[in-house]
């Protein structure tokens, strides 16, 4: 049968023998990579357990009259939200999603032979949550008559920045519900256990990147709904942009941050924040509503995926500055080149501090990526990020 594509990549290294190919994993990816693009982890990470299970995470209501001990049971249905779908495990890493995943079940570690379901390997879709297992605080074994297995979760939500208001900080517990045979659910849980133990390590990293993260001081003594309380003691916010220093573009009425704010900050303290948010559908409307200015770096690097790569190397950016400082390269020049070409009609890049950063930024990326190194454009990509 006529094959046009490999007509076509026969003729292109006629052409060019060093022009590189397609690989036939880039046809059939394998199930790790699309894995990986589903929930945005780390090249590290690779599927090693999953399992069909029932995610019930308590309302906004449930959770805050069980935090203050008036929690009425009367009816189980009011005060949780369930979503059925997939339970996967890798190295370091607790996956949930109420879509189909992307890769098709009977797919080998090595390649996979279809697409299957509606995110199609980009990124995390519907309800559920990607948490690191470092962030778990407790597993506990629940006694239940429906599932053979259920697992009730406490996360590290509220624990690394202490509140002294109780109800600032509401632990952060749900529950999940395995079905499958006994053999599956005791591999899948032995295979939880031993991660959670290597995760022990990565405290440190966990509790350095929480700290630095706008929605922990949002919601530490400030206060709830946006509105800051005169009597909270003052704490320093953490740097989220040169947008603290010089202030944001545009006009902040007509983007209505702090209406934004408010609806970001209530989701957030009902559903988790940072590393363990959840996503029920309120997030994806209020993804289409727009982020407020303080929490944009924290979102994108959280729907990103970037924060989990941070989560594994906290100093690499400071590391690289400090590996390559005093060398010279070619990248290196043509970046000091365009660094006042970089949006100098906003007040950040017309003084030293907002340069310096861009200049940092853009030289730790020509060392990382040293076959890239620097090219037009760049600097404006950068520029709009460290607003």
């Amino acid at each position: 049968m006529f094959n046009l594509n490999t007509l076509v990549q026969k003729a292109q290294s006629l052409i060019d023998p060093s022009a590189p190919t397609s690989k036939p994993s880039d046809v059939h990816p394998s199930k790790a990579a699309l894995f990986r693009l589903q929930f945005r982890l780390p090249d590290s990470q690779s599927p090693l357990h999953e399992i069909t299970a029932e995610f019930s995470f308590p309302t906004a209501s449930a959770a805050r009259a069980s935090s203050q001990g008036t929690d009425k049971r009367s009816n189980s249905s009011d005060h949780s939200a369930a979503y059925v779908g997939k339970l996967h495990l890798s190295e370091a890493f607790l996956c949930f999603s109420s879509h189909p995943t992307s890769f098709h079940p009977s797919a080998s570690l090595s390649s996979s032979t279809a697409f299957n379901g509606q995110t199609h390997g980009t990124g995390p879709a519907g309800n559920g949550f990607t948490l690191p297992l470092v962030a778990i605080r407790r597993v506990e074994r629940l006694q239940t008559q429906n599932a053979l297995f259920a697992l009730s979760l406490t996360t590290s939500n509220g624990f690394i920045t202490p509140s002294s208001n109780p109800t600032a900080n509401p632990t952060q517990k749900f529950t999940v519900q395995l079905a499958g045979s006994r053999q599956a659910c005791e591999r899948f849980c032995d295979g939880l256990k031993r991660g959670l133990r290597e995760a022990t390590k990565d405290a440190g990293n966990l509790k350095a990147i929480v700290s630095h993260c706008y929605s922990e001081y949002l919601l530490g003594d400030k206060a709830f709904k946006g509105v800051e309380k005169p009597d909270a003691p003052r704490k320093n916010p953490p740097d989220v942009g040169l947008g603290l220093l010089f202030g944001y573009p545009g006009d902040a009425k007509k983007l209505r941050d702090k209406s934004k704010m408010r609806l970001w900050g209530e989701y957030l303290r009902d559903n988790g924040r940072n590393l363990t948010l959840i996503r029920q559908p309120t997030f994806t409307r209020l993804l289409r509503v727009g982020l407020p200015n303080r929490l944009r770096g924290e979102l994108w690097e959280l729907t990103s995926g970037s924060l989990f790569l941070r989560l594994q190397q906290p100093n690499l950016y400071t590391d690289t500055l400090a590996k390559f400082d005093g060398r010279e390269s070619l990248a290196i020049d043509e970046i000091e080149k365009d660094l006042n070409r970089s949006l100098p009609e906003y007040a950040g890049f017309q003084s030293d501090e907002g340069i310096g950063r861009l200049r940092r930024v853009l030289t730790a990326y020509s060392w990382m990526n040293e076959e890239v190194g620097y090219c037009q454009a760049m600097n404006i990509v950068v520029a709009a990020i460290l607003m």
